[in-house]
């Protein structure tokens, strides 16, 4: 890289580190605050780590804003001054990215350390729907919007700027706002697109379980958005055409007649439609295999007698967490023995450092073993949350060790001489932890089929094809009902 682009490079990366203060903002240009500006509009995001229910049983150990993933709506008015405080109060370094901001953020609400707190203004001068996620800075950004630090803005455009609404002259019946993310167990998932769940508002097949209420001829307005981190979402409703279709949510990029939406991570939509008729429709993403069949469904359930909610939220309702979920997906950590790959005598040992985690999280390897960790965090500049160097420090077990730290494809190998449990993490990113299970090398450990072989698991099988069928059927019924009308 040329010497002067990777010393402006670092340059930016570390500003995001520093205090804010005043800055010369360009005039005319829409999006700066007024000079001397008063907001009109406040809203408080409060940054920290929680565990969310995401479905029956399921925990998601994630960043959060405000205690949810997907963080809470917010909602102004095109030509608002508006004002974003950013209060951290959780362990680790967080940030704020806000898409509908046409002005300089980071500087004001990036790279917020613990205890402390950054202030945003700026002038809403462009309608649409956006998308906010944490921005610690550098690699951070990626990693804790993986950890589930997102959540959507609208900003309205001036009264009756959709064109469904001025032809019926009316607001809409129903509004849903709603959001489709992904979770992954690991950051070598994460880097390799393959989530374990996809979901619309934070749990999966959310409105499967609990429909969205309509009668026929309900007008909904769907603010759509895509947060990825990514994947590219294809949304169709079974049984539905959309009838007008606005690029961004911007009045101006209006279509019309569409069967299906494509929102790459970021982008959304506004998306008017009316129900034609009773019955059950389904809203998915029609990307089946890689999305669909891992939570991104819903239904529309239409019926005269309805009572539908005039506004869905994309944060909530929210479930407390159970006492003894039946699986945490951790991306940092490792939380359950499906996480374990067991190594056998003479085989090499390999641990990846990926996305901020370790892969395998979980290693079991022979007594005499030299374990080898190597760092494929490609952003090997600045500091913190910024960068992703990493070390390995073992924090509990028979003997300690430590790395130094590592750039990108640079490892660190240590020789494993005594039985037992080691716990390490990285010191810089402290969140990112592993473990190694020594066992003596005369035989394999009491679990050593975890991770390696085939293992036929009846249940497993007829509930995957179960909920196969179920699938299936939900989309026969939709298009089924369409049919009939």
């Amino acid at each position: 890289m040329n010497r002067m682009l990777l010393l402006a490079v670092i340059a930016t990366l570390f500003a995001l580190a520093a205090p804010a203060s005043a800055i010369v903002y360009a005039p005319g240009v829409p999006g700066n605050p007024p000079p001397n500006a008063v907001p009109n509009k406040s809203f408080t995001l409060i940054a920290s780590e929680a565990d969310v229910v995401i479905d029956d049983g399921v925990v998601f150990r994630a960043f959060v804003f405000n205690g949810t993933s997907p963080g809470p709506l917010i909602v102004v008015d095109e030509g608002d001054v508006v004002e974003i405080v950013v209060k951290n109060v959780g362990q680790y370094t967080h940030g704020l990215s806000f898409h509908a901001a046409n002005t300089q953020t980071s500087k004001f609400v990036g790279n917020i350390a613990p205890g402390g707190e950054g202030r945003l203004v700026f002038k809403a001068d462009f309608p649409g729907v956006y998308m906010y996620h944490c921005a610690p800075g550098g690699h951070g950004i990626l990693t804790h919007t993986l950890a589930g630090m997102y959540g959507m803005v609208v900003v309205e455009p001036k009264k009756g700027s959709y064109l469904l609404e001025k032809q019926l002259g009316r607001e809409p019946d129903i509004k849903v706002y709603l959001i489709q993310h992904e979770v992954y167990m690991n950051g070598r998932d994460f880097y390799d697109g393959k989530p374990v769940y996809v979901m619309f508002n934070g749990r999966v097949f959310r409105y499967v379980t609990e429909p969205i209420q309509a009668r026929p001829g309900d007008y909904i307005r769907f603010y759509f958005l895509n947060v990825g981190p990514s994947l590219v979402s294809s949304f169709h409703a079974v049984g539905g055409i959309w009838e007008y279709v606005y690029k961004g949510g911007n009045p101006d990029n209006v279509e019309v007649g569409l069967q299906t939406v494509n929102a790459a991570p970021t982008e959304s939509y506004v998306i008017e439609w009316r129900v034609p008729a009773e019955g059950n429709f389904l809203i998915v993403s029609h990307a089946f295999g890689t999305q669909a069949i891992k939570g991104a469904v819903g239904i529309v359930a239409a019926s005269a007698n309805a009572t539908p909610a005039p506004v869905i939220l994309p944060n909530g309702p929210v479930a407390q967490p159970p006492a003894n979920p039946k699986r945490v997906v951790a991306p940092f950590e490792p939380t359950s023995p499906d996480e374990s790959k067991t190594f056998l005598p003479g085989e090499k040992v390999m641990i990846q450092i990926v996305g901020n985690s370790f892969y395998p999280k979980i290693a079991r390897v022979p007594v005499g073993s030299t374990i080898t960790w190597v760092n494929e965090d490609v952003l090997s500049i600045g500091s913190g949350e910024i960068t992703g160097q990493h070390n390995v420090a073992a924090v509990k077990g028979p003997v300690s060790f430590a790395s130094q730290l590592l750039k990108n494809a640079e490892q660190f190998s240590f020789k494993i001489e005594k039985e037992g449990e080691y716990n390490y993490i990285c010191g810089i990113h402290p969140y990112m932890k592993g473990t190694l299970v020594a066992y003596a090398a005369a035989g394999l450990p009491s679990s050593a089929g975890q991770g390696i072989g085939f293992t036929f698991d009846l249940t497993a099988f007829i509930v995957f094809f179960g909920g196969l069928g179920a699938l299936s059927l939900l989309v026969y019924v939709g298009e089924k009902t369409s049919k009939k009308t």
